[in-house]
């Protein structure tokens, strides 16, 4: 597996790539004019794994403003998964954070996804609060996650 951050890719191809993930891993899938809003803005944390083939397998966003981020989105294909290309991503997505000066990341999370929590949880998030049917298709409650990260001075 092979990460490559925002600024080593075509707005295109982060476009096509998000855009065949999230149709396979979302039953509310983001449109490519959201992938654009939310992953082609300043400010945004954006960070795609490839599998060995080449394949766009996975990526995980955030927005970042002032000194928090909120980690948006994270997803690896199925065929993919289990392979430590999440624990990759997350990894990263945070060592980003921490080198541009954020003390928090925040995410919601499906009540009932328990891959989604354990991976989080096993990166340092612990839940602080719930937003009651928050998703849809189907409804389910969100979690809210904190991270709080120890912040690279020398970032400033």
């Amino acid at each position: 597996m092979i990460l490559t951050k925002k600024d080593k890719l075509s707005p295109e191809e982060i476009t096509e790539s998000v855009a065949a993930i999230e149709n396979e891993c979302f039953s509310v899938p983001w449109t490519k004019r959201s992938i654009k809003s939310q992953i082609l803005t300043e400010g945004s944390v954006f960070l795609l794994v490839r599998a060995d083939d080449g394949k766009a397998a996975g990526y995980i966003c955030g927005q970042c403003v002032a000194d928090e981020c909120e980690l948006y989105r994270i997803a690896v294909l199925p065929d993919y998964r289990r392979l430590g290309a999440a624990d990759m991503l997350m990894s990263e997505f945070i060592a980003q954070c921490e080198k541009n000066g954020i003390n928090s990341i925040f995410l919601e999370v499906r009540r009932d996804n328990e891959p989604a929590k354990r991976l989080y949880e096993k990166h340092g998030f612990t839940a602080v609060g719930l937003r009651k049917n928050y998703y849809t298709a189907p409804i389910c409650d969100a979690i809210i996650y904190l991270r709080r990260v120890a912040a690279d001075s020398s970032a400033f």
